[in-house]
């Protein structure tokens, strides 16, 4: 069954209230996502323990996952959070193996994550800001050496779409495996994990993906390293609880620890049950035309848009520089507009739901408010200094 944009809409019935430009900071309530963890709490009363019935529901989510990236079941472990995946990912490999490079897009929990790796012999090098060079030549710089990149296929605070193809294939040129976030663009940029050419892929369910909070996952390709800390559902067979003979799988899924998040499993089944009824193009240019929409309000006010405005350099977000950001999305959302503050930018972010009409309605907001927002006549500086 394929739904129309409209049609998909009819399944959030929270939309009606306010207008939800928020999804990359969470997505909205499904009817279909409610139900699901209604069902997890009938289980839950009426089994008191149905871990059988829980771990059928946990292979379903890990597999429509796996088809989501275009990956097998057996390359997906479950996660906790994306930032718990990255740390997996990037400690597979032992510090002797070579640096860790950090592309200056990633979300903050990367470089949270390099501060450890240091404490713990990791080299960890940063992309450099060289004057006159584009990022993929500042990443060039930093790869002799490297033995893994990690990369943000979208800028969690710009909005930008990165060519990971172009990024994946100069790190090949070093033999440099790749680690992706995909956290802002699945659901919405259609993912292909073998044509990405990726060792390590992560996201998580709870913005494009209209999932919850807490089920993330990473998708390894082949043997991509040994686990760091492996848990109980890392076994081969975990239901086994041999603590004599110990055998990881030999899948992804020697990466996962504790005991499942059954919830998010449930929860995640019901939303991509849903989601793949738009088809992904589908999605994608929905979200471009609403984000095109207020770029052009924005730009008629001459406000500064921080976000690229090539199409294949954005996909559902826009972010506007603003003095203060925290302030701006207050009365943003004091006016029924629900966006995010992050820095020095306010974020607005669309969803295969949202209708021209609503983003209509936050470009009237923004030309209405231009104190609000800065202007493209100001000093430009950098949103952020690149780590040393």
């Amino acid at each position: 069954m394929t739904l129309s944009p409209g049609e998909f809409r009819g399944h959030f019935p929270g939309l009606d209230s306010y207008v939800h430009a928020n999804n990359c900071s969470r997505g909205a309530l499904s009817v279909e996502v409610e139900a699901a963890m209604s069902e997890y709490l009938r289980s839950w009363r009426e089994g008191g323990s149905p871990w059988g019935e829980w771990m059928g529901v946990w292979e379903e989510a890990r597999a429509a996952l796996a088809a989501l990236i275009g990956s097998d079941p057996a390359q997906v472990a479950l996660t906790d959070s994306a930032s718990h995946a990255l740390a997996l990912a990037v400690r597979a490999q032992p510090a002797s193996a070579g640096a860790v490079v950090i592309e200056a897009h990633n979300f903050p929990s990367a470089f949270y994550l390099a501060d450890a790796l240091r404490r713990d012999g990791y080299q960890v090098r940063f992309t450099a800001d060289f004057p006159g060079q584009t990022p993929l030549e500042r990443t060039r710089a930093a790869l002799p050496g490297a033995a893994l990149l990690v990369l943000a296929q979208v800028s969690f605070q710009t909005g930008e779409l990165l060519d990971v193809p172009a990024y994946v294939a100069c790190a090949r040129e070093y033999g440099c495996a790749v680690a992706l976030d995909g956290y802002q663009a699945l659901g919405i940029v259609p993912t292909d994990v073998a044509a990405l050419g990726v060792a390590y892929y992560l996201s998580g369910t709870h913005k494009y993906l209209l999932g919850s909070e807490g089920f993330a996952f990473l998708y390894a390709q082949g043997d991509s390293g040994s686990p760091h800390a492996p848990g109980w559902m890392a076994a081969a067979d975990p239901i086994g609880m041999n603590l004599v003979e110990r055998e990881l799988s030999p899948g992804a899924r020697r990466f996962e620890t504790g005991t499942p998040n059954v919830v998010g499993a449930y929860a995640c089944r019901a939303a991509l049950g849903l989601l793949n009824q738009v088809p992904a193009q589908q999605r994608l240019a929905q979200v471009q035309a609403c984000v095109s929409l207020v770029r052009q309000a924005a730009q008629q006010a001459g406000l500064r848009v921080v976000t690229p405005a090539e199409p294949s350099r954005f996909a559902a977000m826009i972010a506007l520089s603003t003095p203060d950001s925290g302030r701006t999305a207050s009365e943003m959302h004091r006016s029924g507009l629900l966006v995010s503050a992050r820095g020095p930018v306010v974020r607005v972010s669309f969803h295969a739901y949202n209708t021209l009409s609503e983003a209509q309605r936050l470009a009237d907001w923004i030309s209405a408010h231009p104190q609000q927002f800065e202007s493209t006549s100001g000093q430009q500086e950098p949103l952020q200094k690149e780590p040393s």
